[in-house]
């Protein structure tokens, strides 16, 4: 195990409620109001079941923009956001919308947010403004499981390798790049392109900073091996990206009004579900800092 790596110590829950809703990851927690100030006691807890379940729900959180920012200010740094402005008051928070009209969602691929980044993103939280009466899930994947499932020797090879991670490539076979796609949502606030850092190199392994468990870390960002070519590194990713979708693997989350999740990047893929055309969707995100690189 790599030097510094921290095996948490998972302790039975006292003050919350924590509720599976797959048998791969995710839960629903319970009896907590985020509208108040964390104990120390409280915030341990949460963070906890944040570690065990990789991504975890609250119901009915019905937070100011103000009340939000303080709570996420309690798992660390905030990330802003290289391509996209936040609210004008409060610039730490991302307003995603999809309009009646628009056909462009936000996050409608595979993918760990801000992979493409020298210090990728820790967690994101996400928390439901305007819904759409049915449709705009979010999907998520256990990539713990993805990796512990590949055979030993297709492990052995894989931790040796890392992957070239791009924030601006065409995806897809497209034909827009990532500020041509945001100008295409009438929601999105964009910045100058200025001096941003699009392509970081990181592990194709990644080892877990608290839990000391390896997942794979790959998604949409994912361009090729690095020192491979793209020809040559295409069959492995292709195998990796199809098998870290695979159902048992997944869970997945209805919003409603109120609802906030909080995932980890670090071992988790998500996917926003784009089927809900001629109905609104407003969110609030806000994604905190990982740590430094390498993992």
């Amino acid at each position: 195990m790599p030097e510094g790596v921290q095996l948490w110590n998972f302790r039975p829950y006292e003050t919350i409620a924590v509720q599976r809703i797959s048998g791969a990851l995710g839960a629903e927690i319970s009896g907590i109001d985020l509208t108040k100030p964390l104990t120390d006691a409280l915030y341990a807890e949460i963070y906890q079941a944040f570690l065990e379940n990789q991504v975890i729900f609250f119901r009915d959180q019905h937070m100011t923009p103000e009340q939000f920012l303080a709570f996420a200010r309690r798992w660390g740094g905030i990330h802003l956001h290289p391509y996209m402005k936040g609210l004008d008051e409060i610039p730490e928070i991302l307003e995603l919308i999809k309009t009646e009209t628009d056909t462009y969602a936000f996050g409608s691929s595979w993918h760990s947010d801000q992979m493409f980044a020298p210090k990728p993103a820790k967690c994101t939280m996400l928390l439901g403004r305007e819904i759409p009466p049915a449709g705009g899930d979010t999907m998520f994947a256990n990539m713990y499981l993805a990796y512990e499932s590949l055979s030993p020797g297709m492990r052995a090879t894989l931790d040796r390798l890392k992957a070239l991670n791009s924030g601006d490539k065409k995806r897809g076979g497209g034909t827009k790049n990532r500020a041509e796609r945001y100008s295409g949502a009438q929601g999105m606030k964009l910045k100058d392109p200025g001096n941003i850092q699009t392509d970081s190199v990181h592990p194709l392994v990644r080892t877990h900073a608290d839990t000391g468990r390896k997942g794979l870390y790959l998604g949409s960002h994912t361009q090729h091996l690095d020192g491979f070519t793209p020809e040559e590194s295409e069959p492995i990713l292709s195998f990796l990206r199809a098998h870290c979708r695979r159902p048992e693997f997944t869970c997945r989350f209805r919003w409603a009004p109120g609802s906030l999740a909080i995932w980890d990047n670090r071992c988790a893929q998500h996917y926003a579900i784009n089927d809900y055309a001629g109905y609104r969707r407003r969110m609030h995100r806000i994604t905190i800092k990982g740590e430094d690189a390498p993992f």
